[in-house]
């Protein structure tokens, strides 16, 4: 499996290399539990080896895409200005061409049923988003909810779409303590962050202690306890 990730991301790595977009944005990152998730639900079809690898790199694609585009600065927050800066005007376009990408890869192998799973995925992913930005005085809870839609639907409906469904809650939890880790929640004081990631963590835990299917649940345990005890040291320096 590690052997396996380490391709995949090797692979992925090449595919979204750009030496021009590269001078102006920040290397696109490539989220490990994500991929790991990607790798599990593919292995599980019935698909041929080259096909599997292409639709794990190119749903890795959607993902940066969705993201750069995520990271985009809204102007008229930060300055009352309609206009759209230079790196903005980049980051939106080195979103576009990774999006670009993935339909160009996924023609290739002729996976109509794909693009369109994919497709839905980021309309709804894009609607979740609009409802996010225009969510005023929610709760914590409610912030968090979004942020774990947003951030797992890809990895979710795919994971429905080759009958996988059960682990889906599972795969939620994770990807929301990875967000919590290492994004920016709404709703979320700096404070509090330490506090919400104790309790996500337990309950994690919880649901990883409790999955029946073992080689599911030591690969999930050792992806999540490496990310928990990444952020433990860096807290620490």
């Amino acid at each position: 499996m590690e052997r396996e990730l380490r391709q995949l991301k090797e692979l992925i790595k090449n595919k979204i290399h750009h030496s021009f977009l590269l001078q102006h944005i920040e290397e696109p990152k490539i989220n490990d539990c994500k991929l790991y998730f990607l790798n599990h639900i593919l292995n599980k079809s019935t698909l041929a080896p080259e096909t599997k690898e292409q639709l794990i790199i190119t749903s890795m694609l959607v993902q940066i895409a969705l993201d750069i585009h995520e990271q985009v600065p809204d102007s008229n927050k930060l300055d009352n200005s309609p206009s759209i800066g230079v790196d903005s005007q980049l980051a939106i376009l080195a979103g576009d061409y990774y999006s670009g990408l993935y339909y160009w890869l996924l023609s290739e192998i002729e996976e109509r049923e794909f693009i369109k799973l994919l497709a839905t995925t980021i309309k709804q992913i894009n609607e979740l988003k609009m409802e996010l930005y225009f969510l005023e005085n929610g709760t914590i809870d409610q912030f968090l909810t979004y942020h774990k839609q947003i951030g797992s639907l890809l990895i979710t409906n795919l994971a429905r779409y080759f009958g996988l469904e059960n682990f889906t809650p599972i795969m939620e939890e994770v990807l929301l303590t990875d967000i919590i880790i290492n994004g920016s929640i709404d709703g979320l004081l700096l404070q509090d962050k330490e506090k919400v990631l104790g309790i996500q963590i337990n309950k994690t835990n919880d649901m990883i202690d409790n999955l029946k299917n073992e080689s599911l649940m030591h690969g999930i345990a050792d992806l999540f306890h490496s990310m928990v005890y990444q952020h433990t040291s860096s807290e620490l320096d």
